[in-house]
């Protein structure tokens, strides 16, 4: 028995909160798991899924849960997540890392000044960059594949040029990159805030001082 009931029931309800807390970014995965996987949709369910809350306490990793849970807010742990989905789709939680966290963090601050970066090669022959030959993939996708071109910056071009549609109908049918790239942008888009109007407004300024 504990002589300071006080204490001990402030030590249980933090216990119980910090247990809850980790039921609910438990289920914060497995609908972003789903979402990023599957063909669930995060946002037009509301993060709600059919996983029941006690299959929490069936799983070997629940402490990965707590961690997140405990070190991290709402907001926060919905970021955490996304940035390290968008990494590695199969998302086994031990694997997740706050460095992708970070870096993500990073990025999302010079969303604009990369997209920027990224295009200015090809501003002087902006329409070829989306051009495919043959069925064969476009520079564009080329670029993204080499790692020199950002998922975001392949996002937000999509929402200016809406390339993605020509793309579906020109690349050969037995292509699997593309598909899976096209899945990954449109599954991350929707975490993203993207000022349409300001980044066409570079975009031309860039085309037309480069003519």
């Amino acid at each position: 028995m504990c002589r300071h009931n006080r204490t001990c029931w402030d030590s249980l309800s933090s216990l119980l909160l910090s247990v809850m807390r980790a039921v609910d970014v438990y289920l914060m995965y497995c609908a972003l798991k789903a979402h990023f996987k599957g063909d669930y949709d995060y946002h037009k369910f509301s993060g709600q899924t059919k996983v029941k809350r006690d299959s929490f306490w069936k799983r070997k990793d629940r402490f990965f849960f707590v961690k997140v849970g405990h070190k991290y807010e709402d907001g926060e742990v919905l970021d955490y997540f996304v940035s390290n989905f968008i990494q590695d789709r199969d998302g086994y939680i031990a694997n997740f890392n706050e460095q992708n966290y970070h870096q993500w963090l990073q990025k999302k601050k010079m969303f604009y000044d990369i997209f920027v970066q990224e295009l200015q090669p090809f501003v002087k022959e902006f329409n070829p960059l989306f051009e495919s030959k043959d069925g064969h993939h476009p520079t564009l996708l080329k670029e993204y594949i080499g790692k020199r071109v950002s998922l975001e910056t392949m996002i937000i071009l999509d929402e200016l040029v809406e390339y993605s549609k020509k793309w579906d109908k020109e690349l050969d049918w037995d292509d699997f990159v593309w598909p899976d790239i096209k899945k990954l942008m449109n599954n991350y888009k929707g975490f993203l805030t993207i000022n349409t109007d300001r980044y066409r407004m570079k975009l031309l300024k860039l085309i037309e001082e480069s003519s």
